[in-house]
């Protein structure tokens, strides 16, 4: 079977190995129907442009009761009072590309912020993968994303973490993302064997779950130089120019 280098084609793929699926929240392609039925099951839910980098284009549902629906996007929050005085509103936006709806996670949050982690995962000289970077994105105040373009702010991941659990156990929650984060990209690279770096996008709820929320395969570099430890940022640039070199 082809997968598209597309979230739907990555989140395919990854669905077809018994280790990944406990981590995958559940995905489908929107249609009237899957919103729907999505929305009843989950009270909350993701629209995700299938194509897109970013955070642009998505947008959130809530369901309140039966007859009550919430829409965000970007800063803007509007009401609605059926289903398919929703839907009306949503369907515009999706006309001219599709769109992917996804379970919402109810993230943990630091300073009443909720936040995700974005892991870079690159080729090493032995042509396995190392986690060679881990960087926080704390969501900017009444927005539903937090990637950094989108203006999320980059932030160490033991610090966003702090709140939640301590010493040993987090060392050893990190080492478990990271673990994670690696074999993920060694099973991605068997459909996907081009790719040098993958930036997987890890989300974690309020009872320390983890869930892989997208797998890049061109990862940003610049969210970690805008930390003020620089060192997984040399890390980072020294894999990728050994794999130029390679």
């Amino acid at each position: 079977m082809v997968y598209a280098n597309t979230k739907w084609g990555k989140y395919s793929y990854l669905k077809t190995d018994a280790r990944w699926k406990p981590y995958l929240p559940q995905t489908q392609r929107a249609s009237q129907a899957t919103v729907k039925s999505m929305l009843k099951r989950w009270g909350a839910i993701y629209l995700k442009p299938n194509n897109g980098t970013g955070g642009y284009g998505i947008m959130k549902i809530t369901r309140a009761g039966n007859r009550r629906y919430t829409l965000r996007s970007g800063y803007a929050t509007r009401t609605f009072h059926s289903f398919g005085s929703l839907y009306s509103a949503v369907s515009r936006q999706m006309a001219r590309r599709s769109f992917l709806v996804q379970k919402a996670i109810l993230l943990l949050h630091y300073k009443k912020r909720p936040f995700d982690l974005r892991v870079m995962v690159q080729r090493n000289r032995q042509k396995g993968w190392d986690a060679t970077g881990m960087v926080g994105r704390l969501a900017r105040p009444r927005k539903i994303v937090t990637n950094y373009h989108n203006g999320g702010t980059p932030m160490p991941v033991n610090k966003l973490l702090s709140p939640h659990m301590h010493g040993k156990r987090r060392t050893g929650y990190v080492r478990e993302l990271k673990n994670l984060s690696r074999g993920i990209s060694e099973y991605m690279s068997v459909k996907y064997p081009k790719f040098h770096a993958l930036g997987i996008d890890i989300a974690i709820d309020t009872k320390k779950k983890p869930w892989i929320l997208e797998v890049n395969t061109k990862p940003d570099k610049s969210i970690f130089n805008a930390l003020k430890n620089k060192t997984m940022y040399r890390r980072i640039l020294s894999y990728a120019r050994m794999q130029k070199r390679s």
